[in-house]
């Protein structure tokens, strides 16, 4: 190939990358290494042109052209791993899309995921529909790439959170983005301080949350959750709410939870690698449980529960929306409550080889 005599500036650098990713995703569905963009590099500019050129120089001017590249279009779904997914975790229907190439970088994965789910959505929500949450920061990502305009959705959210301080996010901060980008739709979401709990007691608030908002956020038309994992440690995200917010920084929970053998959650509910939650109802004993609250009939949400309780045209149907592969374990195993799955393709191959 010849290679080009323009001048170009180095701070262009982060162009030449993108479009190669661009072409690249033309025929893969992973990012192209260091090495490629090297070679590509080399072989089409002069080294003075964009400057000295190595493979580990390239991390950061990979992660800046992500910015600069539309990555939402670029990456492509894999309709054959999205049949062996399906198949394999015994779903309706799954979306597959291309992975980062080595290490995954959260917001960039939570972008694509959320992309994807934003077109299901797109693609399956009715106005005049319900449709409940989860808090979830790829749920987030979701709602702000929605692209159809609703103006009658009723929109709820599955758990609350009994926590003074959120900083940034809450399960109640999905309802209110969702209504800032679509105002004319309704919105019922619950925020509990601790002092409330304190007073009343565990159990009279969860009979108030059932009554008020759990008993139908579970029946809506649509349920869309977030799958978090137990870490051992604070992740990187977990100064935010979250998963990893609440079982490290406010209840220091995530020991007694790992020995219940909890591998995920879902509407803030652990459960263990059955998909079976390890709340132990009134006796319980955990700190976790007087801060988080979702249905207490969470098993409703249960697909086999949903299919032989509720006829097909009235049925719940539950979209799970998560990939990484840190979260493998946990996914499959709330496979017993989801009807749809988005997710990436290193996770969806992860999964599909755990299922054989």
């Amino acid at each position: 190939m010849p290679r080009k005599s323009r001048n170009i500036p180095k701070t262009l650098k982060e162009l030449a990358i993108a479009e190669y990713i661009r072409d690249y995703f033309g025929h893969h569905s992973a990012f192209p290494s260091n090495e490629e963009i090297v070679d590509h590099l080399k072989g089409e500019f002069d080294e003075e042109e964009v400057g000295p050129l190595y493979p580990k120089d390239i991390t950061n001017l990979k992660k800046g052209s992500y910015k600069l590249l539309d990555i939402k279009v670029a990456l492509p779904r894999n309709g054959s791993l999205e049949v062996e997914l399906r198949d394999a975790l015994d779903l309706d229907g799954a979306v597959v899309v291309g992975s980062p190439y080595r290490t995954y970088d959260q917001g960039v994965l939570r972008n694509i995921i959320g992309y994807q789910a934003a077109r299901f959505f797109d693609q399956n929500v009715r106005d005049g529909q319900t449709v409940t949450f989860s808090c979830s920061m790829t749920i987030r990502e979701m709602i702000k790439m929605i692209h159809e305009r609703y103006s009658n959705l009723e929109v709820m959210t599955d758990s609350v959170v009994a926590v003074d301080e959120f900083s940034i996010m809450s399960p109640a901060s999905i309802a209110v983005l969702f209504l800032d980008r679509f105002p004319d739709c309704t919105a019922t979401a619950y925020t509990i301080p601790t002092a409330l709990v304190t007073s009343l007691g565990r159990d009279a608030v969860q009979e108030m949350l059932d009554a008020a908002l759990f008993s139908r956020s579970f029946q809506a038309d649509w349920i869309f959750v977030g799958i978090g994992t137990l870490t051992r440690e604070l992740g990187r995200h977990g100064v935010m709410p979250g998963f990893d917010f609440l079982t490290h920084v406010v209840t220091n929970d995530v020991g007694p939870l790992a020995q219940r053998g909890t591998v995920g959650e879902i509407s803030y509910w652990p459960f263990d690698a059955d998909g079976l939650p390890v709340f132990r109802g009134r006796g319980e004993k955990l700190s976790y449980f007087r801060h988080v609250f979702t249905h207490s009939n969470f098993g409703v949400l249960e697909r086999e529960h949903r299919f032989a309780t509720s006829p097909q045209t009235k049925r719940s149907k539950v979209v799970g929306v998560a990939g990484g592969l840190h979260k493998v374990a946990a996914i499959q195993a709330a496979s017993r409550y989801l009807d749809y799955l988005v997710t990436d393709v290193k996770t969806a191959q992860a999964i599909i080889g755990r299922a054989r």
